[in-house]
């Protein structure tokens, strides 16, 4: 694997050139340039209130409920410490796309939210999840705008491009973290990887839970906000739909669905979910999201 274009850190420090070939000994490398890694806690920063403001997006009123348990997901947002560098890379974000620095707090809270309610049966730690979301979509900050922004859906290119970005956070991470990178890069790397090896970028089927479960969330905000791309976005219930028939195919964990279906039903933990009719709500027209365009497409004459 390697990267199309020189990486930098939030610093300027250069990471790597591009098209370098990313190994094990490359990765241990660029954890080895980490300096001293200064911690900082989040409760008194812009990051802190950001974070406490996707409480109130009406789009997520039928998930983060009841207020007990938003309540308890502040307290761990209190407790979040993280490396000052990556402050500064959220800060940077939400300077240059304030659309994915908010989907990435969006993502973090959701998963916090699903992680307090799987926590015994598969083992969560809401915490984790929470802390762990924050850092997943890091590498977006290097894509170019462009592709980012993309009102047409993209070509060929631009998704090899765009395909770049776990890679990337995953690179990011190992230089904040340091040692101390394993767990919390692989948020990034495998967010966008699937049960049946259909995701990105090595197409694996065993994947690290937590970053299974910020794919899930990952995907829903996608689907239920406006982009560039997309003039109107999904409902709750089309989005839940569309992740339902990725679960059935084997991409997507079915217990994590089915908990957003009872969610969405404002059903007690543990209902047993029934699946009665599907497609009462359809995607929007003018999607584009997942699709492609061909990256050098032929000309025709004109009459």
């Amino acid at each position: 694997m390697h990267l199309e274009n020189d990486l930098y850190s939030i610093d300027k420090k250069l990471l790597l050139k591009a098209g370098t070939v990313i190994t094990r000994s490359t990765l241990q490398n660029i954890a080895g340039l980490s300096e001293e890694i200064r911690y900082a806690p989040i409760k008194n920063t812009q990051l802190f209130e950001d974070m406490l403001n996707t409480f109130k997006d009406k789009r997520y009123s039928d998930i983060l409920y009841p207020h007990e348990i938003n309540l308890k997901i502040i307290s761990y947002i209190r407790r979040i410490k993280m490396p000052e560098k990556i402050v500064f890379e959220l800060a940077y974000m939400k300077k240059l796309t304030p659309y994915t620095y908010n989907h990435i707090l969006t993502i973090a809270v959701l998963a916090a939210k699903i992680a307090i309610d799987h926590a015994q049966k598969n083992k969560y730690y809401p915490d984790m999840a929470l802390r762990l979301s924050l850092f997943h979509d890091l590498g977006k900050s290097r894509i170019p705008l462009h592709i980012l922004n993309k009102r047409s859906p993209i070509t060929t290119d631009e998704r090899h491009i765009l395909k770049t970005h776990p890679l990337i956070g995953y690179v990011l991470l190992h230089h904040y973290f340091g040692k101390d990178c394993k767990t919390v890069a692989f948020a990034s790397f495998q967010h966008h990887e699937r049960l049946d090896g259909s995701g990105y970028p090595l197409g694996i089927k065993r994947l690290n839970k937590y970053s299974h479960l910020i794919g899930i969330v990952d995907t829903l905000d996608a689907l239920i906000s406006a982009r560039p791309y997309r003039k109107t976005p999904f409902s709750l219930r089309a989005a839940i739909d569309l992740l339902l028939d990725e679960s059935e195919k084997g991409r997507f964990h079915k217990g994590l669905i089915h908990t957003l279906i009872r969610y969405a039903r404002k059903a007690k933990p543990g209902t047993k979910i029934v699946i009665a009719k599907r497609g009462r709500d359809k995607e929007p027209s003018g999607n584009s999201y997942g699709k492609t365009a061909p990256s050098h497409p032929r000309k025709t004459s004109r009459k």
